[in-house]
């Protein structure tokens, strides 16, 4: 005949083990559905190339143009920038965001008045999708006003 008092010991350590073991799929399962919340909120959808007239939130007075529309590794990309007649331009450059590459000097030359065009040959990289900031300081002669106008763009290996 089973001892009474095992019996009851088993029924009690029993419970607590179950206790525990549900209490640890609660947390699993909390874990797993915080963690996807948070890499789901994190991810959108990636912008598209800055190559329409756009112009810079610093400074509302300079657009830009970039052609071709969606500009690939080692091929000519051309540069349009319309400002002020009263604004000159410095020597930018281009470097990588999402990579380090260094970066590319850029000259601008005055195509009318009002506009300037510069020509860029990006070198390929690993990366599928670079994005690359464009950094060109500007000067007013009138206003003795300066800065830097910058914008990012986006290209893919071919």
């Amino acid at each position: 005949m089973p001892d009474r008092r095992l019996a009851v010991f088993y029924t009690q350590s029993e419970f607590p083990y179950k206790k525990v073991k549900y209490t640890h799929m609660i947390v699993k399962v909390f874990i797993g559905v915080a963690l996807s919340v948070i890499a789901l909120t994190g991810c959108g959808p990636d912008t598209p190339s800055a190559t329409l007239v756009t112009k810079h939130s610093s400074n509302e007075k300079i657009f830009h143009k970039i052609d071709p529309d969606q500009p690939r590794v080692e091929q000519q990309i051309s540069v349009l920038i319309q400002a002020p007649e009263e604004y000159e331009f410095g020597l930018g450059k281009v470097q990588g965001v999402n990579m380090n590459m260094g970066y590319m000097p850029i000259s601008l030359r005055r195509i009318h008045a009002t506009e300037w065009q510069a020509t860029l040959f990006i070198g390929a990289c690993t990366e599928p999708r670079m994005q690359w900031r464009v950094s060109i300081p500007w000067q007013s002669t009138t206003t003795k006003g300066q800065g830097v106008y910058q914008f990012d763009f986006y290209t893919e290996t071919n």
